[in-house]
């Protein structure tokens, strides 16, 4: 009888190279996720930034909060050159002199991209990585707004609904500034955020799932393995799942005040 050669069969070459094949794609994944949470650490240092710059503002203003979206305003760019609306009605280039740099504050990751090329304003002013709770924090005038309060007969009926002057917030430390955000287009960032309720529902009884429309949650973005990262009034910066923001008296000061995590906005 011959004895056998050395060496490997073709099935023992088979399963070696789907060792390695499972190996490469457990070491691939570990990466993804690595460098995941790396960006999101760093979307969580911004956003320190970004509600100390809002806070600072506030500050230079005698405690009013910016407002959130109005296109009367005035705003420059970064050269100082005046912006023209919508640019100037959206927060981030009406809040870059209150922050240190505008990188590592209203932008950050691949986000700070948009700063540069074609449209740079126009695509910066629209997509910072956090969206603002302008329609019960600073107001939201005009615009794609849930209830504008430039308009006499909403006014009427409702009275003021959203907080202007740090004095009058309830709870600052739950009170909901900035959110992780993403656009129309599904694209990273937005300028924006939505509550999931004003006078009626906002967002889907559904969980988020990344396939969904944006504006099923208000274009909150639960990037981060679920969580979004959030900013308060307070100066504090936590991360959220969508559950923990569906509680109302995170985003509206008087369902803070009433005690009401199922809050809408009523007739006075």
């Amino acid at each position: 009888m011959k004895n056998r050669k050395a060496g490997f069969t073709l099935v023992e070459i088979l399963v070696t190279i789907l060792i390695i094949a499972v190996l490469s794609s457990l070491g691939m994944v570990g990466f993804r996720r690595a460098r995941e949470k790396s960006k999101a650490v760093v979307e969580l240092n911004s956003a320190k930034n970004l509600i100390a710059g809002y806070l600072i503002h506030a500050a230079d203003n005698s405690g009013k909060l910016l407002v959130g979206y109005d296109d009367t305003l005035p705003a420059t760019n970064l050269e100082g050159e005046d912006l023209h609306r919508p640019l100037n009605a959206r927060y981030p280039y009406r809040l870059a002199p209150s922050v240190p740099q505008i990188r590592g504050s209203i932008f950050c990751n691949e986000n700070e991209s948009l700063l540069n090329g074609a449209n740079a304003e126009y695509n910066a002013s629209l997509r910072p990585n956090l969206g603002l709770n302008a329609n019960f924090v600073g107001g939201f005038y005009r615009g794609s707004t849930l209830l504008d309060p430039t308009s006499s007969r909403i006014t009427q009926v409702y009275g003021k609904f959203f907080v202007s002057h740090l004095a009058e917030v309830n709870d600052p430390a739950k009170l909901i500034v900035f959110a992780s955000a993403r656009d129309e287009q599904k694209e990273l960032g937005f300028y924006q955020i939505r509550p999931p309720q004003m006078v009626g529902r906002v967002w889907t009884p559904k969980k988020f799932t990344k396939d969904a429309a944006p504006t099923a949650h208000g274009y909150v973005d639960f990037r981060w393995d679920g969580k979004a990262v959030v900013a308060m009034l307070g100066g504090n910066v936590e991360m959220l799942d969508d559950e923990q923001m569906r509680d109302m008296r995170r985003w509206s000061n008087q369902a803070s005040v009433d005690n009401n995590p199922d809050f809408l906005v009523g007739r006075r």
